[in-house]
């Protein structure tokens, strides 16, 4: 359950992948933690402070990530110990980030209400060509949790497991 709340990785992350200029990253991290702040992992819930600081240094880290990287074993001499982020430097695809990021896309960097996608798009970029039983549950757990409805045109609420094509185009709404 700890690795559905948003972590300071995540948000830079997002603020990557939308190329978003310092100024409305600032104020996206500022947003996220006064309004969307029971989704935060619980040690930056009362610190502003911290959560910002976190987001500002993993962003950093995100732009420059080769230099970063090529650092670390230096730094791991100097310190005599291993760093306890070291599994935040992996480059493995996170599942969870595209609901964390469809959240706050609908929330607070798009202009409209809602996102758009195809269901096919969607098993793709999992890496997957059919709904299997675990892929739907694991989709229905995180629109779950993150508040998440989807519909299709015309506003009729679906559900992911009984669409009938992966071409329907889904709408994502936060209730």
């Amino acid at each position: 359950m700890h690795e559905l709340f948003y972590s300071p990785v995540d948000v830079a992350r997002i603020i990557g992948r939308n190329m978003l200029p310092i100024t409305d990253a600032m104020k996206l991290t500022r947003r996220i933690w006064q309004e969307d702040n029971a989704y935060l992992r619980s040690e930056y819930r009362s610190d502003y402070k911290k959560w910002a600081l976190a987001v500002m240094y993993w962003s950093d880290y995100m732009q420059d990530k080769a230099a970063m990287d090529a650092e670390i074993p230096a730094i791991q001499e100097m310190c005599g110990r291993e760093r306890s982020d070291e599994s935040m430097l992996r480059n493995d695809f996170d599942m969870d980030l595209f609901f964390k990021e469809l959240r706050i896309r609908i929330l607070f960097i798009s202009k409209n209400e809602c996102v758009w996608m195809k269901l096919r798009t969607m098993l793709n970029d999992y890496g997957y060509k059919r709904r299997s039983r675990e892929f739907v549950r694991f989709v229905k757990d995180r629109l779950y949790f993150y508040h998440i409805q989807t519909a299709l045109t015309g506003n009729h609420i679906c559900d992911v497991e009984t669409m009938d094509r992966l071409d329907d185009r889904i709408t994502f709404r936060v209730l």
